[in-house]
């Protein structure tokens, strides 16, 4: 379906709900498989969705670099989490970053909070 809403109209909310509809609507791939990384991509973007109606940026951005610095030092202790918290953990951090990015490109290559 084409929208008729003029781009300048078109918000992040609006991204992150077209992505969650992508998730759980499309026959791509088997959702069986991506399950776990499913999960974690759609509660990050319900998360933001919600914190996207009532933060400011600056409160919006500096939560989730919080987070992802959190994800980061998960990751770097190697066994910290099994196979299925990192593969949701890194779908988490990685559905952040999408958004993230949009508010700054910058947010794809440099994740430190003093942007």
């Amino acid at each position: 379906m084409i929208n008729e809403k003029l781009i300048i109209d078109f918000t992040i909310e609006d991204i992150i709900m077209r992505k969650m509809k992508f998730i759980n609507s499309n026959n791509i791939y088997d959702k069986l498989e991506f399950m776990v990384y499913n999960e974690g991509q759609l509660l990050a973007y319900n998360e933001m969705l919600v914190d996207g109606r009532s933060m400011s940026e600056d409160e919006f951005l500096s939560k989730y670099l919080k987070i992802i610095g959190k994800i980061k030092k998960q990751f770097e202790n190697e066994g910290t989490l099994d196979k299925t918290e990192t593969e949701r953990a890194s779908a988490y951090n990685n559905a952040i970053v999408s958004i993230l990015e949009l508010i700054n490109p910058i947010y794809l290559y440099d994740l430190n909070e003093s942007n």
